[in-house]
């Protein structure tokens, strides 16, 4: 039993870690792109305006996917360490939840108003754009750093017995 706890937990933690970076990764090439198109001459107000409204929606489906896979992952982590030991995973499971609810509220209060101001594509912006973009940027900001300390934090190692030892409390 104390040998599958542990198959359960490195399994668990490793895949936390994989999604936690995943997003961290995906969403920072993501912004890198998207400046890229915003600045790009090339590219008119309303091709600009219909890039967005494409890959925003793909953007918020990608991070509650590898945020909801790293929260699960986690808790299944915490689940299968021994009781003493389970701080940190805690804490991390913390801030992916945290994670998890700015990026749902970013959509939700923040994204989803900013689509229908740029919908249908190359109307005029008005005021509240500016501050609905900048509150976009600020979440994401936020929420991206809390991505990262999180995993930072799981994947710093969980003290316990050594591996696959008589003597594991699990």
């Amino acid at each position: 039993m104390a040998r599958l706890r542990r198959l359960i937990r490195v399994v668990a933690l490793t895949t936390a870690r994989l999604f936690l970076l995943a997003w961290i990764g995906g969403a920072a090439l993501f912004v890198i792109t998207s400046i890229a198109e915003q600045t790009a001459p090339e590219f008119d107000s309303p091709t600009k305006d219909r890039l967005a409204t494409i890959r925003f929606p793909l953007y918020y489906l990608y991070g509650a996917v590898c945020l909801s896979v790293a929260t699960v992952a986690t808790v299944t982590a915490v689940a299968s360490t021994p009781k003493g030991h389970r701080k940190k995973l805690i804490a991390g499971l913390l801030l992916c939840l945290l994670a998890s609810g700015l990026t749902g509220y970013d959509y939700v209060a923040v994204y989803s108003p900013l689509q229908r101001s740029i919908t249908p594509p190359g109307q005029v912006r008005g005021p509240d754009f500016v501050l609905l973009h900048r509150q976009s940027e600020f979440i994401n900001e936020v929420h991206i750093s809390i991505s990262l300390l999180a995993a930072i934090l799981i994947s710093l190692p969980v003290m316990h017995a050594p591996p696959f030892s008589s003597t594991d409390p699990t």
